[in-house]
């Protein structure tokens, strides 16, 4: 099976530049666009999960933060690499996702995306 990124994004301009971004590196992709959309592919028997997920924290129905402890409970998730990119840059919100195991908390308005991309990819 290919490996690819799930990113969870509700901005569909940013979801459009993740995947001309990926597309460009040959990594395949797929987006879901608020919480609860991801929160259902939890709770599927997915056969073949991502290798990497890119998650904001600021989602629409269910935050960024439950999703990701409920990633860190669900058999097959546990162990998926995420990165943050999110708009919230609180120090008790960065620690809280490093306990939780994000592989690196980006803020939206100071990303380099190619950067960003490269750092994910390296993770898969």
């Amino acid at each position: 099976m290919e490996k690819y990124v799930l990113l969870v994004e509700d901005d569909p301009s940013l979801q459009k530049a993740y995947q001309m971004k990926f597309a460009s590196k040959g990594v395949a992709f797929r987006a879901v666009g608020d919480g609860k959309e991801m929160m259902l592919l939890l709770k599927q028997d997915m056969e073949h999960k991502p290798s990497a997920v890119v998650l904001d924290l600021l989602l629409p129905y269910v935050s960024g933060f439950e999703i990701l402890e409920e990633m860190r409970k669900t058999k097959g998730w546990e162990t998926i690499p995420v990165v943050i990119v999110s708009n919230v840059s609180d120090t008790i919100g960065v620690e809280k996702a490093e306990n939780l195991g994000v592989k690196q908390y980006y803020l939206k308005t100071g990303i380099n995306l190619d950067e960003a991309i490269g750092r994910i990819i390296s993770y898969m």
